[in-house]
């Protein structure tokens, strides 16, 4: 029999609390006949993402959940984003063991300061500042350091440089940012603060990993020695099921991932459930596993033997290969490295160690900075801080050099936010003698235009030097950034901008777009559009699959095409192909923004039973 808890969960998961989503339940769909619905390619699948209201619940992850889901026949081009979903349970001991239960009280997450949208000089983007900690301590920087996770909740943090470091949310709920918290007080609570210990930053991207979000700390990011008089970096955890910020290294030896060591970039091994991050300025590279909540240095290249600014972006492959790269060459960021570090790729390889790949050539020397897998994971893209554009096949593992947008080399790109479709990647570049702006890069054609300029969204955003974040979409086809100067003690913007109204806003598109999916009386699934019909439209799909206990627990991806002159599309919910998961027994079908041509309906999913 199910508990409460679990019936909660199965009912949240079937009835969506999300206003544009509309869910409707069919018990004996198996029972309906073909449709005459048009046929819909097989989804991919992919690993899951484990929902969150339920994430917490141990019973749920039994062996029977991963079993299915890595005998996917193309297990290995989506899963290196969210394989470790169907193993939650692992790493539940580690982050809620008694002894990590905090000894004092946290401030709620809820009852914190918060900032409510404001929107922007042209409909298409929405503006917060994010608030001070309930300690008052101020962000004013935000280095590349906004993320989302599987559902398109979006995160953020924020750090004054000098003291302390906070993690933030975005609740879509009442389009607020909130404060959820900070390095400081997590480590207190867990009775791990020392008198006199700083977290200056939390420099990493946050990661979204099974229901939890990590970051961890930088606390001196200089070029010499200054790193070694500190006590080293912490691993924290948001759980977003319980709203609770948690110092992850409390229970390491010495209360630290490593000590002296400070990390500017983590990535994420989903598969082997490993968190990695590497360090400044030695550049040495740390895995942390996240089932036993141990951390260990496992070194650089030997040839690497000075100091320098790593690479702020690397990746897992499917194989849990690690690519990195050597860092700038530039003075400010480099002391006596020899310039041949800068110029390929490096890896590290957890069954041979380090090697390079001097076939994986740069256009630098300049290491990357941002990066995007696509929706399926067979392709990642990637940038250095010049705008350099690679892609890198991971069924293939090789690498190629894409092309670069025609803006000034004096600029540095922080912002990469590839399209879903793959089509089209929004590039940012800022900290120059231009205005910051935003470039659309065409995939195909290697074609690029200047889409905005920061001035034409916010008069008080734009006047902040720089711009960074990749990698950050919600589920209405929004990607977030960020807006900041250092040491103004202007607190961090934030930005949510859509690509696609953007466009029609500046009459780039004159066809306003939007798609929705209901369920008719007759069980089918009726994917339409408004506006023009006159061109055909692909329209991009999920499909979710939860288990009994409603946890989200596969995911196969799928496109339709709704034809010139058609408005809408029908499909017999029979004639998908579901993705591979035999613990699955709901699914629910979620219409995508491409990121590129159509905007988003108020109803774009519907849910069934299977």
């Amino acid at each position: 029999m199910l508990s409460s808890s679990q019936l909660f969960a199965l009912v949240g998961i079937l009835c969506s609390a999300r206003k544009f989503s509309l869910i409707v339940l069919c018990s004996a769909l198996m029972a309906c006949g073909g449709g005459g619905s048009s046929a819909t390619p097989d989804p991919v699948t992919e690993e899951p993402v484990t929902d969150e209201p339920v994430i917490e619940e141990p019973v749920i992850e039994e062996p029977v959940i991963e079993e299915p889901v890595i005998e996917e026949p193309v297990i290995e081009e989506p899963i290196i984003e969210e394989p470790g979903i169907e193993e939650p349970g692992i790493e539940e001991p580690t982050i809620e063991e008694p002894e990590e239960e905090p000894v004092t009280e946290q401030p709620d997450p809820l009852s914190a300061q918060s900032d409510s949208a404001r929107a922007g000089k042209i409909p298409g983007v929405n503006i917060w500042q994010l608030p001070n900690s309930p300690d008052g301590d101020r962000p004013d920087q935000c280095w590349l350091a906004v993320g989302s996770d599987a559902s398109g909740e979006i995160y953020i943090s924020g750090h004054d440089h000098q003291t302390n470091s906070m993690l933030y949310r975005m609740y879509q709920s009442d389009n607020t940012v909130r404060w959820i918290g900070d390095a400081r007080t997590a480590s207190e609570a867990a009775d791990n603060w020392e008198n006199g210990e700083t977290a200056e930053k939390f420099h990493t991207r946050p990661i979204y990993h099974d229901g939890q979000v990590y970051v961890a700390t930088l606390d001196k990011s200089g070029m010499d020695d200054g790193f070694r008089t500190t006590r080293g970096f912490h691993w924290y955890s948001y759980k977003i099921s319980q709203n609770r910020f948690y110092d992850l290294s409390a229970s390491e030896a010495n209360g630290v991932g490593a000590e002296t060591l400070q990390l500017a970039t983590i990535q994420i091994d989903p598969v082997n459930n490993l968190l990695y991050g590497m360090s400044i300025p030695e550049n040495k590279l740390v895995r942390y596993d996240i089932a036993s909540g141990t951390t260990r240095v496992l070194g650089n290249p030997s040839q690497w033997t000075g100091y320098f600014y790593t690479n702020r972006f690397m990746w897992v492959d499917s194989r849990g290969r690690v690519y990195i790269t050597g860092g700038s060459s530039r003075g400010q960021w480099n002391k006596g490295e020899s310039s041949a570090v800068f110029d390929h790729v490096w890896y590290y390889d957890p069954a041979t160690g380090f090697g390079e790949l001097p076939e994986f050539e740069l256009q630098g020397p300049n290491s990357m900075e941002v990066g995007q897998w696509d929706r399926e994971h067979k392709n990642l893209y990637t940038s250095d801080d010049q705008g350099n554009i690679y892609r890198f096949n991971d069924a293939a593992a090789s690498w190629k050099f894409l092309g670069r947008p025609n803006f000034s080399s004096s600029l540095k790109t922080w912002i990469f936010q590839l399209s879903a479709d793959e089509k089209k990647i929004y590039i940012g570049l800022s900290d120059g003698p231009q205005p910051n702006a935003i470039y659309e890069y065409d995939i195909a054609t290697g074609s690029s235009f200047e889409l905005l300029k920061l001035n034409d969204l916010d008069d008080a955003a734009a006047a902040e030097a720089f711009i960074t974040g990749y990698d950050s979409w919600d589920s209405k086809g929004n990607f977030y950034i960020a807006s900041f100067s250092m040491y103004d003690n202007d607190n961090v913007y934030m930005l949510g901008i859509n690509p696609v109204e953007i466009k029609l806003q500046k009459g780039l598109i004159t066809n306003r777009m939007q798609v929705s999916a209901v369920q008719e009386n007759n069980g089918n699934i009726r994917v339409s559009r408004s506006g023009s019909n006159a061109a055909s439209l692909n329209v991009l799909y999920e499909i979710r699959g939860s288990n009994s206990a409603g946890n989200w627990v596969t995911t196969g991806y799928g496109e339709i095409t709704i034809a010139a002159l058609q408005s809408d599309f029908n499909i017999d919910p029979v004639d998908l192909s579901l993705p591979a998961g035999g613990s699955a027994i709901s699914f629910e079908f979620v219409v995508v923004a491409d990121g590129n041509d159509y905007l988003i309906g108020d109803d774009t999913s519907v849910a069934f039973l299977q």
